[in-house]
This record gives C-alpha cells, structure tokens and sequence, in this order.
C-alpha cells in the first residue's frame, strides 16, 4: 500500500517523478504529441477529386460517445506508388487513432497507407501503395471512430462537423448530442490517454483516471477508486498527481496548482484521498495512471475501460456522498480498397458499304460483275486496360486485292490516316477504317480476305489480338439456251420376222404420216423446225417399213415358185 499524509513527503523515484510532471502536462493541456506520416518520394504527386464522400454518424449521440467520420474514395487509372490524398477533419473531434491501413479484401493486398495527425488540425493523409498501378478503377472506403468536445458540442444544439480535402472540396454533417453533462456541484470522473497508441503498443502507464471534488465551499472531502470487475488494469500508484482547479471570476477555469491531500491511500486494486476544507469555488483534483498485463495489439478489435468511483463531502455537518461512471473506448480505423485487374481486349468488325457482315461463307455478298466493293471496319478497345501499339491490317485468303487501307484515329487523339497508332486507346473507345475490294473473278472460288487488329495492354502488358473474315462472290454469266441437233436420229432396227407363214404387214399409204407421242413438255426449238423434223422422221419410217414390206413379198414368190 502506498500511504500519503500532512506529516511526510512520500519518497519517489525518478519515474514517480517523471510521470507526475508527464500527467500533469497531459491534464493541463489536453493533448497529445502528433503523429506525422512518412515522406513521399520526390516523384509522388497529390491526388486531386480523390475523396468523394465524407459522412459523421451518429447525428445524435450521446455525450460521451464515441463518433465515426466514413470517407469514400476513388483514384484516376495511373496513379502512382507514393501518390497522396489528405482530409481535414472535424475540430470537435478528440483522441484521434494513429494510422491503419486499407487493404483488399480478396487479396489481403495493401492499396493505401493511412496515418493520422492527432492535434489540430486533424489530418488524415492517405499514401497510394503500387497496387494502383497494377489495377484499374482503384477505389475504397475508410473510417476514423473517436471521440468528440463535449464543450464544443453542448447537448441540443445543432453543430456542424466538417472535413476538407486536399482540394478545397468540403464536406458537412449536422450533429446535435444528447444527454446533459455532470455539474461541478457533484464528484465527476474522466479519463485521458496518455499516449497515441492508446495502449495497443504501449501497456505501462497509457490512460489516467481522473477524480474531481465537487466544487467548495465544503468542511471536507474524499474520494475513492478501485478496478472494476472484468477489468484487466491496474493503478501505478506513485503516478498519482493532485490539483486544485479553481474557477475564474468570469466562469473560465484557472489553470491546475499543485496541492497535497490530507491523506491518500493506494494499492493496483484502488485508492483513497481525503481533503480538507475548501472555502472558495475550487474543486480539487486526484489523477492516477493505470497499466495493463499487456498491450492490446494493433490488429484487435477496440478495447473500452470502464472505471466507477466515489466521493463525499461534508457542509454544515451534512455529508453528501455520490457515484460516478467513466469510460473509454480506444479510437479506431480502417478501411478497404480494390481494383479491377487490367484484362487487355479488342475487337474488330467489317463490312461493306450496305452493311452486310458477310463473316462466312453462306452468307458471301453477291458483287456485280465488275468485281468491286467498298470495305468499312470498326476496331474497339473491350477490354478493361488502355491499349498501345494498335495496327490494323488486311490479308487476301483468295480471289481478288484489297487496296487502300486506312483508318481515322483522329477522334482519339490519333492521325487522320494510316494502319497505326501509338495509343492510348482507352477502353470503351471505337476507330473506323476503310478499304477498297477488286478483282474479284467469277466462278466457282469466292473472295475471302481477313482484317486484323494486334495491340498491347498498357497496363497489363498483353498482347492482344482479334480477327474478322469477309466473304464475296461474282457469280457465273449465265449462257444462251442450247440448240438441238439437226441430224435426225437414226431410228432403231426394225425386226425381220422368222421364216414361216407370212403376216400381211401392214402399210401406210403414201402421204400419210404418223404422229410421235405427246409427252406434255414444251419444244425447245422454234415451232417450224420441230414440225420439220418430224415429217422428215416419219418420212423415213414409213420408207424403211416399206422396203421391208417388198422383200418379204419377194421371198414369197419365190418360195411359191420353188415349190412348183
């Protein structure tokens, strides 16, 4: 136990008597040493437009707790690896955390580096890591939860909390707290931290508790202090400090004298400090520093200590005794951020003059009989990555030249004509190109040329590639009708009968003819020479069958007379 009372000094070291001064600076002054971030390197650039969106919630919190400033962000593609965007943030913020870092969530990869300037003014500043550079559209959010001047942001009144960019861009939220603040006319509690850190690096002696007297006049006074339940730390009792706070006549408090209290009593588990009187309106004033096992860690969740402690007085013989509650939640932040990876793509599109795509060989465009086309592409960067080093070419597979290829970057920055272009093709932008198609022959080969598209990722550094095939025809002349022949075809042989008993043949009388079949189709030849050749065939029909007639009537004769 550490004993104090009116008839010694208590003996202290060289630490008692560092800390002492230590929270006797913290509690007077209100404030912490700043944290500055690492210097950039002479090439690192500030980002302009970066920080899209500041939002402060709760808008109606409680006095006491705790505020989160959430912040929107968004890179141009190009930024580079120590490129910096900075906020300002609200003045009515306090206890600010140090710095944290914005990862991706899918990579655990980190895309920016936040530290944290801890006295005014407050700024955030964010420093790029190379992940930008190896992605597109690299965007995040981030957060800073921390406490906020209750005497700043009295209870009821609406007061707006604003942040600045590094750009001039201003963002506000209106917040108005609740709850009403303990008067001086009762004990009253609070607690400071000693150290930016807030115990998450250092566990030695990082926040002190601090007790107030209600304010005189009074015959006495004592308060006490102990470790709640559930609660890891621990009182360092030969930090403790004692004041006397006393109000000026126009309502301002006086700076914080050294003053000695009757007694005061104290373990790791709590303590006890009596006073005496107090005639004026002055409060007096007990600070000891806690300390925990360990610390907390950068990477866990914010821890909040909790402390409840005493006091009484004593006026006209009256003792009036009171219960007071602090707590203190360690500040927070951070944040996420992403990218898309820069997958290089292109395309490459082609017709002719009326459009017609012609990409295979069923749906070949019938070209006139000179063998000419007008030929139009269309080349589009789809991919996710600007493209460099674009040319666009044509080959003929087969069957005619293409001549006079050309295309018209100029709406991108580019030359009016040519085959290539240095880039940047950016993503989402088209060029046309044109070209002339002649001869092409008739027949049974069609015209087949492919265009071409090679380029190259700028960001990804992938060649890329794509192809388009266009195909046409000339089709055969179509020739006159063919003429039959003139020479009639020579009839088949007409069969002899075998020797025996003779059958008249029947004969057709001169001048008569016989009509071939009707087989329904039309005459390929005129009307008269159809009709000629028929009467010449029937001609010698009936010629043969009657040269045929006579010799069978010979051969009878004979016979006949033969028999005689």
């Amino acid at each position: 136990m550490h004993s104090l009372t009116l008839a010694g000094t208590p003996r202290r070291g060289r630490r008692a008597l560092r800390l002492s001064a230590a929270l006797l600076a913290v509690l007077a002054l209100a404030g912490t040493a700043a944290l500055t971030g690492p210097a950039t390197s002479a090439q690192a650039k500030e980002v302009s437009g970066a920080i899209t969106d500041v939002t402060v919630s709760p808008t109606n919190p409680r006095q006491g707790q705790q505020l989160t400033t959430e912040i929107a962000w968004q890179v141009p593609n190009g930024t580079l690896e120590g490129d910096t965007f900075t906020l300002t943030l609200s003045d009515h913020l306090k206890n600010l955390p140090t710095g944290f870092a914005l990862r991706d969530p899918a990579t655990d990869q980190v895309v920016a580096e936040a530290t944290v300037q801890r006295t005014e003014p407050f700024v955030v500043t964010f420093t790029m890591t190379a992940y930008a550079e190896d992605h597109l559209n690299t965007k995040g959010s981030a957060f800073v939860r921390s406490d906020f001047e209750s005497s700043t942001t009295p209870s009821g009144q609406p007061t707006p909390f604003t942040s600045t960019t590094n750009d001039g861009a201003t963002f506000t939220t209106v917040v108005t707290p609740t709850g009403t603040l303990r008067g001086s006319d009762v004990v009253t509690k609070f607690g400071t931290y000693t150290g930016a850190d807030q115990g998450r690096v250092t566990a030695e002696d990082f926040l002190v508790w601090s007790v107030n007297t209600p304010v005189g006049p009074f015959d006495s006074a004592s308060v006490s202090d102990s470790v709640p339940a559930g609660q890891a730390w621990t009182f360092d009792c030969d930090t403790a400090a004692f004041t006397e706070i006393r109000t000026k006549a126009d309502g301002t408090l006086a700076a914080p004298v050294v003053v000695t209290p009757l007694t005061f009593d104290c373990t790791p588990a709590g303590y006890t400090a009596t006073w005496g009187a107090e005639a004026g309106t002055a409060q007096y004033r007990t600070s000891v520093a806690v300390s925990l096992p360990a610390a907390t860690g950068t990477a866990t969740a914010p821890q909040t200590f909790t402390n409840v402690a005493t006091g009484s007085t004593v006026r006209a013989g009256v003792t009036q005794d009171g219960q007071v509650s602090a707590s203190k939640t360690q500040a927070s932040a951070g944040g996420q951020g992403s990218g898309d990876v820069p997958v290089s793509a292109v395309t490459i599109t082609k017709d002719d003059a009326s459009g017609n795509a012609a990409d295979t060989a069923e749906t070949a465009v019938r070209l006139g009989v000179d063998g000419t086309a007008s030929l139009a592409y269309q080349v589009t960067n789809t991919g996710a990555d600007a493209l460099a080093g674009v040319t666009v070419s044509d080959a003929v597979v087969a069957n005619g030249t293409v001549t006079g290829l050309s295309c018209d970057f100029s709406p991108l920055g580019g030359p009016a004509t040519g085959v290539t272009w240095a880039g940047p093709f950016a993503v989402g932008d088209s060029f046309d190109c044109t070209a002339a198609l002649a001869g092409v022959q008739a027949g049974d080969v069609d015209h087949h040329d492919v265009g071409t598209v090679t380029a190259r990722g700028i960001e990804s550094g992938q060649a890329v590639t794509a192809s388009n095939d266009w195909f046409a025809r000339v089709p055969a002349a179509v020739g006159t009708p063919t003429t039959p022949s003139a020479s009639p075809t020579t009839p088949a042989a007409v069969a002899v009968p075998a020797a025996g008993p003779t059958t008249p043949v029947a004969t057709t009388p001169r001048g008569t003819t016989t009509g071939l079949a009707f087989t329904g189709a039309e005459l390929a030849g005129p009307v008269g020479l159809a009709a000629l050749l028929t009467l010449l065939g029937a001609a010698l029909v009936i010629g043969t069958r009657r040269r045929a007639a006579r010799a069978v009537t010979a051969a009878g004769t004979d016979r006949t007379n033969s028999d005689a």
